[in-house]
């Protein structure tokens, strides 16, 4: 589906905009570029997977969330928060329910919140 939305938008699917897409699509916690550059075992430069991340996240099928002063990229549906835990850094998917219909003036708004906290197992 998300390669549909690429081609839909012009965007041809190259190489290392595959691999980012499918690294993300296996991925259920936001990474920033150079850990998916390390993970991908560097089959494809820095800069290739900083303008897949802007594409994607300009077509909206990547959020960007910033976690410890870091841009970090998910795939997801809908764009939803993470809660990271400041002991032992477990991430875990937060919902967003912030709807934002009635801003006048303003359209395609997009929100950052960054939460922490810490989880079950280190307040023990």
């Amino acid at each position: 589906m998300n390669e549909q939305i690429i081609k839909k938008a012009g965007y041809k699917l190259t190489r290392p905009r595959k691999l980012v897409l499918d690294f993300l699509s296996k991925k259920h916690v936001p990474y920033r570029p150079k850990d998916i550059y390390r993970k991908l075992k560097k089959q494809i430069d820095l800069v290739s997977i900083y303008r897949a991340l802007h594409i994607f996240t300009k077509l909206g099928i990547v959020y960007k969330e910033k976690i410890d002063s870091e841009d970090q990229y998910y795939l997801a549906d809908s764009q939803h928060h993470h809660i990271t835990c400041r002991k032992c850094n477990k991430i875990e998917c937060v919902p967003c329910n912030h709807l934002f219909k009635n801003i006048k003036n303003f359209t395609k708004i997009i929100h950052e919140l960054s939460l922490s906290g810490l989880c079950h197992k280190c307040t023990k």
